[in-house]
């Protein structure tokens, strides 16, 4: 239709601050009762013409726009630009000409917007069918036919398929009568059977995927048709008075389509995954090398063993695999032992990025540069699963990189299938030659091999030889690729290597490049540490380095307590950490481990976890042992004890703490003494002939002058002689021990000195 011709006296038409809510011509209006409208015209002044298509005949009518687009914005109304009814494909040349005649007989009314008020039309079709020689109602039909339509010359070509009668509905006769005569075919109601039939297979088969059409059958003759006898039994009724199993699989047949009882028995996600169509491959989605990589993860098939210690296996590891989409080019990887996530999935991520000629020699992989042509590259968009690349984490991603990340949806491999395909091509490639491989299939397996006893490598080998794996699928021909005719005629085989390079070259353009430095600020775990006195504390281990001890930061932990830091870490080395100066965003420290935690240089922190878990496991185990060692002791102390404390109550009952500490320090020294003679005793030592003999002689004149080595010597000798009976020290003993603890000497000297004793046969009568 042909806009309206603009006026002196006309208003600039209204325009909705919600461009969802403005209707254009042709607009479906949906009510919602169900009341559908069609849009013919919007004039400059403000009116709007339409058309119910509910009712099968109606004429156009007038509203305001301001109205129509309130009701629409306060959803008395739903906008939809589906035409009504579906277009043929083609049609015959007679339609055709009947589209063209009904054309030319309409084409001067809809031309004029007059003819849209009820005032103008009637006078206006009646002078057309005096022009045309058609009747009115002709003319009327071809315009209803043309606004319900869609306001198109199509909405003109008749529907012949729709003309005659109806298809009939219901059951097909009985046919002709079995051979043999057993019994009589059973006349199938079309408003009786047949619902019954559709509720039995809703019920018993497509809910479930285990039931049988057999066996939904017998069901429904059990519940529909059977009949109890006198005695309450069930019996099935005869033949002739019951469907037939294939009258049953005829309605089964005509009711439901294939696809739907797959997409009822196994569920829509299972159907797209393992019964859907394969019209087109992913590889059609690629535009060009970088445009698509497809990440995931899944648990390999080998079982690893510890470091340090190789009769201790430490599970599966976790591996994440990168592929570019277009090249099948393996990209990245991670093979650790954390768990699927974004911790996992960032390594991946970092690996394109990484020295790959650094990773090869420290693994002992022959390193090529060829291997790796997207080294540092980074795609247009990251596919990958609805668990890491639908977490907040992966945000950093899209922030600076220029990247897009889409997920997939949930249990739909086939939408990645380039990554799912490549875990298959990695395993298969390794499995004839690594030990503790364990193949899928033995899980399904009654009575599987244990395959974990034949576990012999770490991480570490683990690592080189998916890295073989890779540069080997890198370099090999793809057989059922489909490389492109430009392709094949520039010489390009389908390898991955050389279909990046080659498409790089000629098609590529959008691809960025990052350095491994810059992707680390941006996809480096964070986490927060502890600074304490010892350093900065994280995952159990301690950290410093030279300018955080500068800056006093430990001290002032050691005084004022500790607090918390954000930091950065790699996973897979725990040697350092990153610590970010809180006040200083822009200023960033790189520490290294205390030598407290030397011990744990080289570990990885998952390793480090593993033998932290380990340490901890052990001291949980010796925990009720050492409680049984504290309550014997506690035992044994109270067995000590109460007998002592009741002895030292009776002993020191009348007396005074003053009076009991009044000779604290001669009493100390004669409890000393007496120790002495018990700790330093030697049954089997004499003293020396020569020693006792030359006392004897001398006499005790002699004796005071005696140097200090002879004193020593006779005071170990007369330590070393026990007395039968405990000697209960007289006055002048008690002097000379205080005497000798004043001057420094024996007590032997100073019981000299008094004239208490003569020689050494005396002392040893006093004990």
């Amino acid at each position: 239709m042909l806009p309206f011709p603009a006026s002196a006296n006309t208003v600039e038409p209204i325009v909705s601050l919600d461009p969802a809510c403005a209707p254009v011509k042709n607009d479906l209006l949906e009510s919602a009762e169900g009341t559908r409208f069609r849009v013919l015209a919007i004039t400059p002044d403000d009116v709007v013409w339409t058309l119910n298509l509910t009712v099968s005949h109606c004429w156009p009518q007038r509203c305001s726009y301001e109205a129509l687009c309130h009701a629409i914005r306060n959803k008395e109304f739903t906008i939809s630009s589906t035409k009504v009814g579906a277009q043929p494909a083609f049609h015959s040349q007679r339609a055709e000409a009947r589209q063209k005649s009904a054309w030319e007989i309409i084409e001067p009314l809809v031309s004029d917007p007059a003819i849209l008020d009820a005032n103008t039309r009637g006078a206006m079709v009646r002078h057309r069918a005096e022009e045309t020689g058609k009747s009115k109602t002709t003319i009327n039909r071809y315009l209803q036919m043309f606004w319900r339509g869609g306001q198109s010359m199509c909405a003109l070509i008749p529907d012949f398929a729709s003309i005659g009668a109806a298809q009939r509905s219901g059951t097909h006769g009985r046919g002709r009568r079995p051979k043999g005569g057993r019994y009589k075919i059973y006349q199938m109601n079309a408003e009786i059977d047949t619902p019954q039939i559709v509720d039995a297979i809703e019920k018993h088969y497509l809910k479930h995927e285990v039931p049988t059409l057999a066996d939904t059958f017998v069901k429904l003759l059990r519940e529909r048709y059977s009949y109890l006898d006198g005695d309450g039994a069930s019996f099935l009724k005869p033949h002739g008075e019951r469907p037939t199993y294939r009258q049953f699989c005829s309605v089964f047949k005509q009711t439901f389509s294939y696809e739907t009882v797959l997409r009822r028995k196994k569920g829509d996600r299972d159907f797209e995954r393992d019964h859907n169509q394969s019209i087109t491959g992913a590889l059609f989605e690629a535009l060009c090398v970088g445009h698509i990589y497809e990440i995931d993860a899944t648990i390999a098939d080998v079982w690893l063993v510890a470091k340090d210690n190789r009769a201790r296996i430490i599970g599966k590891p976790t591996l994440y695999l990168i592929y570019d989409r277009f090249s099948r080019l393996c990209v990245g990887f991670y093979a650790g032992l954390e768990r699927p996530g974004w911790e996992a999935a960032m390594q991946a991520i970092l690996s394109i990025a990484e020295d790959k000629a650094a990773f090869c020699n420290k693994h002992g992989v022959p390193y090529d540069p060829a291997d790796w042509p997207a080294q540092g590259m980074f795609p247009q968009k990251f596919l990958g699963d609805r668990d890491e690349m639908l977490s907040h984490n992966s945000s950093c991603i899209c922030d600076g990189m220029e990247c897009t990340v889409a997920n997939t949806r949930a249990l739909s491999p086939q939408n990645k299938g380039t990554v799912e395909c490549g875990f298959k091509l990695i395993h298969a490639s390794i499995a004839a030659d690594t030990p503790g491989y364990d193949p899928p299939r033995n899980a399904k397996r009654r009575r599987g091999k244990h395959y974990d006893v034949d576990a012999s490598l770490t991480l570490d080998e683990f690592v080189a030889l998916i890295v073989a794996a890779i540069i080997k699928h890198n370099r090999s021909q793809m057989p059922h690729y489909d490389i492109s005719p430009a392709m094949i005629l520039r010489g390009c085989p389908p390898i991955p290597r050389r279909i990046w390079a080659d498409d790089l070259r000629n098609g590529a353009g959008a691809l960025s490049r990052y350095s491994e430095d810059y992707l680390r600020l941006q996809l480096l775990p964070r986490a927060t540490a502890t600074v304490c006195r010892e350093g900065v504390c994280f995952s159990g281990c301690y950290y410093t380095c030279d300018e955080l001890q500068k800056r006093g930061w430990f001290i002032k932990a050691a005084n004022q307590g500790v607090w918390r830091v954000p930091i950065s870490y790699d996973r897979r080395l725990g040697d350092n950490i990153v610590v970010h100066d809180v006040r200083n965003r822009r200023q960033s420290y790189v520490c290294k481990l205390t030598k407290r935690c030397k011990r744990y240089e080289g570990y990885s922190f998952a390793e480090i976890k593993y033998v932290q878990h380990v340490l901890e496991s052990a001291r949980m185990d010796g925990a009720d042992e050492d409680l049984q060692h504290r309550a014997n002791l506690q035992q044994i102390a109270s067995s000590i004890s109460k007998p002592a404390r009741a002895t030292a109550t009776v002993a020191s009952k009348g007396k005074s703490r003053a009076s009991r500490k009044a000779n604290i320090v001669a009493d100390r020294n004669f409890e000393r003494s007496m120790r002495r003679k018990e700790e330093a005793a030697i049954d089997q030592l004499t003293p020396p002939i020569s020693c006792s003999a030359s006392l004897r002689e001398s006499g005790s004149e002699s004796l005071k002058q005696v140097r200090p080595r002879k004193i020593a010597c006779e005071r170990r000798v007369s330590t070393q002689s026990q007395p039968s009976e405990r000697y209960e020290a007289p006055d002048d003993y008690r002097n000379a021990v205080i005497k000798a603890q004043e001057k420094g000497t024996t007590i032997f000297a100073q019981l000299l000195a008094m004239g208490a004793v003569c020689d050494l046969d005396e002392l040893l009568k006093l004990g």
